[in-house]
């Protein structure tokens, strides 16, 4: 189960989302905001009995973000009836896959204190989770606002694309007569979707994750054994890297027995 809570602050109020695997971005896209506004949103999260504010792609914080933390960290304990959480300011990002920790304590007698009703902002809580309820029934796991992440997809989406042309090189050499017309249709689109979310992932464009999971698809459609799985690595990895990290590391348990 997901405990950790995410939180926004738009127009000067808190909003918060628990039980969803979507990031910010996301979630703040799902609230019909506009995502070019999204690198100056305050936000953050509550896990492991911390309350880490931050904003921006790089979770960067700055006097802007530690007065909204001095004045709405009271509101979220009183939300969580937990006075005891601590409060922070920033987040260090490590290497992908591990834990990254708060960079600045803001002390308790530094917090402004201020009423709230719990009850209100319950129902804050209750609505945001029930807008995004109709959300894709997928849920795709990848951290998109990781730069190692996203390094990471692009050189496995140019890898697919150089196995799929290669592959495409091979049929109209070997096999040009037998390829139906409708084929060349869905190469060239094929070709299209994998150079886009490339792009995409170049530019951080929010529906690239969606753009490769069209491409991983497609590659199913066409109907031949090594697209197909071609299409299975890639929609895994599209879902979720850890998959693939997970058959690498099996891979290389199984040729270490075999030595």
């Amino acid at each position: 189960m997901n405990n950790k809570i995410l939180f926004m602050i738009l127009d000067d109020q808190i909003i918060y989302l628990q039980g969803s695997n979507i990031d910010h971005r996301e979630w703040y896209i799902s609230l019909g905001r506009n995502p070019d506004d999204f690198e100056g949103v305050i936000r953050g999260f509550i896990l492991d009995n911390k309350i880490v504010f931050f904003k921006g792609m790089n979770f960067n914080y700055d006097q802007e973000v530690i007065n909204k933390a001095t004045l709405f960290a009271p509101k979220i304990k009183k939300v969580l009836q937990n006075p005891n959480l601590e409060v922070y300011c920033g987040i260090v990002i490590n290497s992908y896959g591990e834990k990254w920790e708060p960079v600045l304590k803001i002390n308790d007698s530094e917090l402004v204190n201020d009423s709230i009703d719990p009850v209100k902002s319950e129902e804050i809580i209750n609505r945001s989770n029930t807008e995004l309820a109709s959300g894709p029934i997928l849920e795709l796991k990848n951290n998109y606002d990781d730069d190692k992440f996203i390094q990471s997809a692009m050189r496995i989406t140019i890898g697919v694309l150089i196995l799929f042309v290669i592959y495409i090189v091979f049929l109209l050499v070997f096999k040009r007569g037998s390829v139906p017309r409708i084929d060349y249709f869905l190469w060239f689109l094929e070709f299209l979707l994998l150079i886009f979310t490339i792009y995409g992932y170049k530019k951080k464009i929010t529906i690239v994750k969606y753009i490769g999971m069209g491409a991983s698809v497609l590659l199913f459609v066409m109907f031949r054994p090594f697209l197909i799985v071609l299409g299975i690595f890639y929609l895994l990895f599209n879902i979720d890297q850890n998959y693939i990290l997970s058959i690498v590391s099996f891979l290389k348990k199984l040729s270490f027995k075999r030595k």
